[in-house]
């Protein structure tokens, strides 16, 4: 009977792995008439810790986003973060290069190798589990979002409001054995999404009354 009972927890603590829940709110766009019609460029600069294995792990300073070094957990999303400004903004606002209404710009800071949102290996936790379960059992993480994020509003070249915003999140998660480490990277861009799309809503929310007409 103890056999059968050991044997049962196996299964149980090998078969069972728990994904990350990536709570999202509800998001509608910002219907305010103070961006009605208006036009908006970007300006998307990043900073991070230098990636690799052998480096002092020193800060990076803030450069354009296309010429920063990014993880691939967190390449993807920064990518679609032009496509999130907008999302935020009624649809008659419009992307334009040269002497636009507004510009926005923003200021990302990571504070980990691994980028503004990781996966974040928990070995005493993994270890334990394996040692109870013959080396079956699901790997632990925790999903990580990490960083610092200013946006500056400006329009016809005055700096008309900007606000800095800190995001601090983790989530637990479990890897099983039989799945890809890939799976992690769509953790972390969830989560950094998520923080991206509440950031840049409650800041177009709080800058409207200073956009003139």
């Amino acid at each position: 009977m103890k056999k059968v009972i050991l044997l049962l927890m196996v299964s149980v603590l090998a078969g069972c792995a728990t994904h990350a829940e990536i709570k999202m709110p509800v998001v509608v766009k910002i219907h305010d008439t103070a961006y009605e019609n208006k036009s908006l460029n970007y300006e998307i600069l990043y900073s991070q810790p230098k990636p690799g294995i052998f480096t002092g792990g020193e800060q990076l300073p803030l450069a354009p986003l296309e010429e920063a070094e990014l993880s691939v957990a967190s390449a993807s999303t920064l990518k679609e973060l032009p496509k999130l400004i907008f999302e935020q903004l009624p649809i008659s606002v419009r992307y334009l290069v040269d002497n636009p209404d507004l510009t926005l710009k923003i200021e990302l800071t990571a504070y980990n190798k691994l980028g503004p949102a990781y996966a974040d290996y928990e070995f005493a936790k993994s270890l334990g589990k394996d040692l109870l379960t013959l080396g079956f059992a699901s790997s632990e993480y925790d999903i990580i979002a990490d960083f610092d994020a200013r946006y500056i509003l400006q329009q016809k070249g005055e700096v008309i409001f900007s606000k800095n915003f800190k995001v601090r999140d983790q989530v637990d998660h479990e890897r099983g054995d039989f799945e890809s480490y890939n799976t992690l990277n769509d953790f972390t861009s969830q989560i950094l999404e998520k923080h991206l799309i509440l950031t840049l809503h409650a800041f177009f929310k709080d800058a409207a009354v200073n956009v003139k007409g």
